[in-house]
């Protein structure tokens, strides 16, 4: 894959000869790549756009894979996380890591390596460029829009890292539109949506978006892992963030900050969702327990409590749960 003679569209068709990849589909325009191992499974279905340049759809349901894309080339790639998150263990010691909403703009310089999902599933789309091919074709297709992938990649990601935009609702229209295409007019609505991002990304001031590191130090994500560990193990036992800072040594704001970017929720708020998904499963698969004795089990001393907190999450109550038609 580092041979200049083989260009980015050539790579995907290459990696379905290695290790865990297999093709399940290639008509030319479109290819298919499956990647399995035994926590599960995950899809890339690739479009060439242009030429250089790809729209990928990422559907993943598994722990973690082996990531061995290598960039051909000095590269663009725009990402986008629709669900879920995912973690990118990186060759300079830190993760990078991808959360719900998150718009991630990098020159690929650090992606070979362990990609794990803290949520067990991810959803998303790239859209990238292999910026000589890709550059030749825009001046050719696009005559009279001025866009320079190099402008782009110099004021987003000049320094080799990634740029990672928070929430901005262009932009999140512009990927979610991308879920809904017109199967006849597949074609023409991605060269669209390019040409839409291209110019948006060319317009924006980097000073006037609301950005967040897109990066964290291993052992805080290895923190926030046994965290979520600890929480979920025993849920009739509470822990305060103070207890779980010292009981890690991880401060209290990197705990919350890491966290959230790994399960998408912050730590109190995933644990009343997890206990109330667990009671659901209790409420149908344990008819003799009483919805007392749920509550107890899941961390509630009060029924009432439990109730008013699983009517939130589930929007009913216990009981109404327990008795409708599943």
């Amino acid at each position: 894959m580092q041979n200049d003679k083989i260009n980015i569209w050539q790579s995907f068709r290459q990696m379905a000869n290695i290790g865990n990849y297999r093709m399940l589909a290639d008509t030319g325009e479109c290819v298919v790549i499956r990647v399995e191992n035994d926590t599960g499974e995950g899809d890339m279905i690739i479009y060439q756009v242009f030429d250089g340049v790809y729209l990928m759809y990422n559907d993943f349901h598994m722990e973690y894979y082996q990531s061995e894309y290598q960039t051909v080339s000095t590269t663009l790639a725009v990402d986008y996380c629709r669900e879920g998150s995912l973690t990118l263990e990186c060759d300079n010691g830190i993760y990078q890591v991808k959360k719900v909403g998150n718009i991630c703009i990098d020159s690929r310089v650090h992606h070979k390596g362990l990609v794990r999902f803290p949520t067990k599933h991810f959803h998303g789309i790239t859209i990238g460029f292999e910026s000589g091919i890709a550059e030749r074709t825009l001046k050719r297709e696009v005559a009279g829009i001025p866009i320079s992938l190099e402008d782009i990649r110099n004021k987003f990601c000049g320094n080799g890292a990634s740029f990672l935009i928070s929430e901005d609702e262009t932009l999140k229209r512009l990927f979610t539109d991308l879920y809904h295409v017109p199967e006849r007019a597949k074609r023409n609505y991605f060269k669209a949506k390019v040409l839409e991002l291209l110019v948006c990304l060319s317009a924006m001031e980097t000073e006037n978006i609301e950005s967040e590191k897109p990066y964290f130090y291993k052992d805080h994500i290895e923190k926030a892992g046994a965290v979520k560990k600890l929480i979920t193990e025993d849920l009739k036992k509470n822990y305060t963030i103070d207890e779980l800072s010292e009981r890690f040594d991880i401060s209290k704001t990197a705990l919350k900050n890491c966290f959230k970017s790994l399960y998408g929720k912050p730590i109190y708020t995933y644990l009343t969702e997890y206990r109330m998904h667990r009671a659901a499963e209790m409420l149908i698969g344990s008819p003799a327990s009483s919805i007392g004795d749920i509550a107890f089990e899941v961390g509630y001393e009060s029924a009432g409590k439990f109730s008013a907190a699983f009517k939130k999450v589930m929007g009913m109550t216990p009981k109404k749960y327990r008795n409708q038609p599943h």
